[in-house]
């Protein structure tokens, strides 16, 4: 096209120069030896208008011609570039698919000509995983470390994941101390060691870990509280083997955590079970006046304390908030009955089945007909509680702490799901 307009233009100049000079188109002659040439002025510049037009699109067209391999390759190169980010694109979506085998080929054998050949590796890294392929894997986060090593962090994170997800814990939390020296205030680096302490059962050290939690604002003030409180139930149960442990762990308990009631239901459950329940009554009874729970209530009525008088009168007082709550009059029933108060014990016992009959109601009531010489009531309310553990066995058990196997669900999509290892007696 421009060849065209070229020539077309050529020729009208040629015609007008042509009319401007039909009176006096000039002359020109060329001598050289015996060589004579003879021409109009007219006819030489037309000429030289077209030649230089020729010679010019000659020139050009060698030019081109001799380009053109360069162009080939040049274009052989975009097409496989973009063929490549076809192929990682692919890859990608494969991988947030599911199809690991498919998205482990395409980001690994086009992982170099993509534009961020890191993301592609780690891609490649997280399929091999999936897959079992633990040496590929490994071998993809090297590449990804020596092709980019100032996204050296990004990768160890990557590294962290998948050694956490595949169970190797130890090498986990050594990548990720690691990595907190170079950047202490990194949030995914401290929401991962939350989540892998939680899973290894290091409570003492997910407890050292909450004040860069909450420096950093790494989670909300609602699910700090709620790691809190369970790192500390959780520390108090892994240690409540041993009283001497679990009292030296207790006292280090922070004074707003000591009355959070999974922590202190831990601790009760402990002591009761050591035969030193009496250590907890009274802070039981302060957090039962303030915030009433049904296992706080039901631990205090088998508590032993140490002034039985004061523990029977501080229940009573708890009457006048729950006065038909049946835990409470089944721990009035109880405590009336260690106190001698076999009136009040029959009263509080009765009114606790009436309220919600349950197998233990059953038996204390029994233990107090046996105690004043009704065989044959003792041995209906006997009969009574035996047919109750029968036909409703889920009454019959006890209420479940929630334990640290336990998904917490955090208002900010953060998953913490612990499976803490045994512990060593």
């Amino acid at each position: 096209m421009k060849l065209l307009i070229t020539a077309i233009i050529a020729l009208l100049a040629s015609v007008a120069i042509a009319l401007y000079a039909k009176d006096d188109p000039g002359y020109i002659m060329i001598n050289y030896g015996s060589w004579t040439m003879e021409a109009s002025l007219v006819l030489v510049i037309s000429a030289g208008i077209v030649g230089s037009i020729i010679l010019y699109y000659s020139i050009k067209l060698l030019g081109g011609t001799l380009k053109s391999p360069l162009r080939i390759l040049a274009w052989r190169g975009k097409r496989q570039e973009s063929k490549a980010r076809m192929a990682n694109a692919q890859g990608m979506i494969d991988l947030a698919e599911g199809n690991w085998k498919k998205a482990e080929q395409r980001l690994s054998q086009n992982a170099q000509a993509g534009e961020l050949p890191v993301l592609n590796f780690l891609g490649a890294a997280r399929a091999a995983q999936k897959l079992g392929a633990k040496d590929r894997r490994d071998h993809y986060l090297k590449m990804a470390r020596d092709i980019a090593p100032r996204d050296s962090i990004a990768v160890s994170l990557t590294q962290a994941e998948l050694l956490m997800a595949n169970g190797q814990l130890g090498e986990a939390a050594e990548s990720l101390k690691l990595l907190r020296q170079f950047s202490p205030k990194n949030e995914t680096i401290l929401k991962l060691l939350a989540k892998l302490y939680t899973k290894m059962g290091e409570w003492n050290k997910l407890i050292e870990l909450l004040p860069a939690l909450r420096k950093n604002h790494v989670l909300t003030d609602f699910d700090l509280d709620r790691l809190e409180q369970m790192a500390h139930a959780e520390l108090l149960k892994s240690v409540s083997h041993d009283v001497s442990l679990l009292n030296s762990a207790w006292h280090r308990t922070p004074r707003r955590i000591r009355k959070q009631e999974s922590v202190l239901l831990e601790y009760s459950h402990a002591l009761v079970g050591h035969g030193e329940g009496h250590q907890s009554e009274e802070l039981i009874y302060q957090v039962l006046n303030n915030h009433w729970n049904d296992e706080l209530c039901y631990l205090y009525g088998i508590i032993k304390g140490n002034n039985l008088g004061r523990q029977y009168k501080n229940a009573e007082k708890l009457l006048r908030k729950q006065r038909t709550n049946p835990v409470l009059l089944l721990t009035l029933g109880r405590l009336a009955l260690r106190s001698g108060d076999l009136n009040n014990a029959h009263s509080y016992l009765e009114a606790s089945m009436h309220a919600d009959p349950q197998p233990e109601t059953c038996k204390e009531l029994a233990a107090l007909m046996e105690k004043i010489g009704e065989q044959e009531k003792a041995i209906e309310y006997y009969r009574a509680g035996l047919s109750m553990s029968v036909a409703l066995p889920a009454q019959a058990q006890q209420l479940s702490l929630p334990t640290s196997n336990e998904v917490i669900e955090s208002r900010s999509g953060i998953l913490l799901a612990a499976q803490p290892q045994p512990q060593q007696a």
